[in-house]
């Protein structure tokens, strides 16, 4: 009787295992993962926190499928650089790879980056129900199409939010700014209360250093929300000296003149994160996957204390920034790099990771329990949410073009001179717009 009791709970057991994997296998979708075992594939990644956490979840996908996965990581310019030289050689060295946005066109013209709808579509390769493409919103994966060929499959969906300390707006019955005419209002308003001793905090600044990926940015970035854009890449025309670019660069300039801290002609974004976090900003324009640097407990004296909205924004939308996973097109072993680009996009692996780096590119995430309750509010899930629905441009050519960090090196060098004090609006409008000339740009001033 015993050894019939062993063995039928030997059996129970048994049925028991096999229920537990096949139910840890339909959580991954109905293809076999462990069609391609003994593959070996090569990753290349940008060194950050997000490709950190990749790295360290790598093991999992090579039990589920057999693949021995290479996962290299270098900084961002070393990355393109290699990236770049494997691409052009045709050796497919690295299968997979990440793509930033404004990298797209330099890699999908020339053909370097596999079309993956054929992937997708193919059942042996890819669960649809599963995998459910349409969890991302449209512009969020419009930005890994080029052409009409999707290329790469977005993974962090970035672009900037307004942040703002509440107990500020609060004190002074303000709400959170939603044009940039609304903004210079609120501004001014924190500007009196501070001058007549009711708070401490400066109004607002934005990035002031020149260069492309400093006051560049956040001033085509801001021109572009009110419907604007420095140059026409494509018919290369200068809009610099027109009556709207001098509006654009007098109200950026302005903003930073008559509400910015002392000293802040030559802000950076690490200038403007160090004074937002010790309580010394009431406003800021700056990235929602900065969320973490404001909400350190340990390092920001206004943890819990931020508010957040979508950025101020009038006839235009935010620039969007996204990362990539994207396969070689000359790889050797395309189905299984599918395999390894589809599970690092999954909803099981994004649904685990967003709560560690808070701006996925999958909008089911944000409903999940595990990622609210890391997030600093919903006002801020909220804010992002709206932003990925309405507030985001996947199309912004400046992002895009390889000769934007020649033209925002000119023309943010010229907002500099503004904030400084050196030039006139007038005179550094004209000079952006010769300088542009200058590289072969038409001016439509003339």
């Amino acid at each position: 009787m015993k050894k019939l009791m062993s063995f039928v709970l030997f059996i129970f057991g048994i049925l028991l295992i096999c229920q537990l994997a096949a139910a840890a296998e339909s959580n991954w979708g109905k293809i076999d993962w462990m069609q391609f075992k003994g593959t070996q594939l090569n990753v290349l990644a940008t060194s950050m926190p997000v490709s950190e956490v990749y790295k360290s979840k790598i093991a999992e996908f090579e039990k589920l499928t057999g693949i021995k996965v290479n996962f290299e990581l270098l900084n961002d310019v070393d990355r393109k650089k290699k990236q770049l030289v494997d691409y052009a050689s045709g050796m497919g060295e690295y299968d997979v790879a990440n793509v930033g946005f404004s990298n797209r066109e330099e890699f999908a013209q020339p053909g370097y980056m596999e079309p993956l709808q054929s992937y997708l579509d193919n059942p042996q390769l890819t669960d649809p129900e599963w995998y459910n493409i349409n969890d991302y919103p449209k512009d969020v994966l419009a930005a890994g199409i080029s052409g009409d060929k999707l290329v790469m499959i977005p993974f962090t969906a970035e672009y900037f939010l307004l942040w703002y300390l509440k107990d500020v707006f609060d004190q002074l019955g303000l709400t959170p700014p939603k044009t940039p005419s609304e903004l210079k209002s609120v501004a001014a308003q924190i500007d009196q209360a501070r001058k007549d001793g009711k708070i401490e905090q400066y109004a607002f600044i934005e990035r002031t250093m020149s260069g492309a990926s400093e006051g560049g940015w956040n001033l085509f970035c801001t021109a572009h929300r009110m419907g604007f854009d420095f140059v026409d890449f494509k018919e290369m025309v200068s809009y610099a000296n027109t009556p709207k670019g001098i509006e654009i660069m007098s109200f950026y300039t302005d903003l930073c003149k008559q509400y910015g801290p002392p000293g802040s002609a030559n802000w950076t974004w690490t200038d403007i994160g160090a004074a937002f976090t010790q309580g010394k900003l009431a406003m800021a324009v700056g990235g929602n996957a900065s969320y973490a640097y404001l909400e350190d407990k340990t390092n920001s004296k206004v943890a819990g204390k931020v508010g957040y909205a979508p950025p101020p924004m009038e006839n235009g939308k935010d620039p969007l920034w996204i990362w990539g996973w994207a396969i070689n097109a000359n790889s050797k072993n395309k189905e299984a790099a599918w395999l390894l680009v589809q599970w690092l996009t999954s909803p099981n692996l994004i649904a685990e990771m967003a709560p560690l780096y808070g701006c996925p590119a999958r909008k089911s995430v944000y409903s999940l329990p595990e990622y609210i309750e890391a997030m600093p509010s919903q006002q801020f899930i909220d804010s992002q949410l709206w932003m990925m629905e309405n507030g985001i441009d996947p199309y912004t050519q400046f992002v895009l073009t390889p000769m934007y960090g020649e033209v925002a090196d000119l023309v943010s060098k010229e907002m500099n001179a503004v904030v400084a004090g050196i030039k006139t609006l007038e005179q550094a409008c004209q000079d952006a717009d010769a300088a542009l000339v200058k590289i072969g740009f038409k001016s439509a001033a003339q």
